[in-house]
């Protein structure tokens, strides 16, 4: 059996921590490397003779540094560099796994998505993260009211406008949008808050699937609304 960081909590000591049925040692130099390299796998070895609870060591590092179970390959290129969407071992984070061909050292790195998305960069392996990600966007529909002084103007005009490229919107209301998109709140709270002052309120709100109930909207605010929610 293979062991990787994640599966022992991502420990930052050396030590014996609670396994299974038992304990497992876990070595200064083994730390070392998954402190470098996040996606090392070592093998599982059970220490003799057997007193007690189960007493686990690390065995040999594998070679290749094999790819998380729940990573979804990106790209291979040519050479054998590959590319592969899953979480940063260290911060959780949906992150790009880069795994360079063992000829360049395959050391394992990780990326944030924005960043490995950042504005000018298109590389092969870059386009085919950005319709892997078109193709499995969900949509959903987010309810956006807020409270700006003034009302008027250009900063406001530039906050309509932010809230309208977002995707389909809906806005009878005078301080309520309602928009059919593929981001969560986060982000599109992080989106529009520069949009608005230090005394205004923003709130962001996911309600795909919510009961709803309106009067007074026209039928063409209501078709929207049965349509979207």
């Amino acid at each position: 059996m293979n062991i990787s960081w994640s599966d022992l909590n991502n420990v930052q000591e050396a030590g014996d921590y609670p396994f299974r049925d038992g304990t497992i040692t876990v070595t200064f130099a083994e730390v070392a490397i998954w402190k470098k390299n996040p996606g090392a796998h070592f093998q599982l070895m059970r220490k003799h003779p057997i007193q007690g609870a189960f007493r686990y060591a690390l065995g040999k590092q594998i070679e290749g540094n094999l790819a998380p179970a729940d990573a979804e390959l990106i790209y291979e290129s040519s050479n054998g560099d590959t590319w592969c969407l899953t979480r940063d071992p260290l911060t959780g984070a949906r992150a790009v796994m880069h795994r360079p061909n063992p000829q360049s050292g395959g050391q394992v790195s990780y990326i944030e998505i924005d960043k490995f998305l950042s504005e000018g960069v298109n590389g092969p392996e870059h386009q085919a993260l950005r319709r892997l990600m078109e193709k499995g966007a969900r949509m959903t529909t987010v309810l956006i009211a807020y409270d700006i002084h003034p009302q008027e103007g250009e900063a406001y005009d530039d906050l309509t406008k932010a809230i309208q490229s977002l995707g389909g919107w809906w806005h009878h209301l005078e301080t309520t949008w309602i928009v059919k998109c593929a981001r969560t709140p986060d982000q599109i709270r992080d989106q529009l808050k520069s949009h608005i002052g230090c005394e205004d309120q923003l709130l962001v709100i996911e309600i795909s699937g919510d009961v709803a109930g309106w009067a007074g909207i026209n039928d063409t605010g209501s078709k929207w609304l049965k349509d979207n929610i």
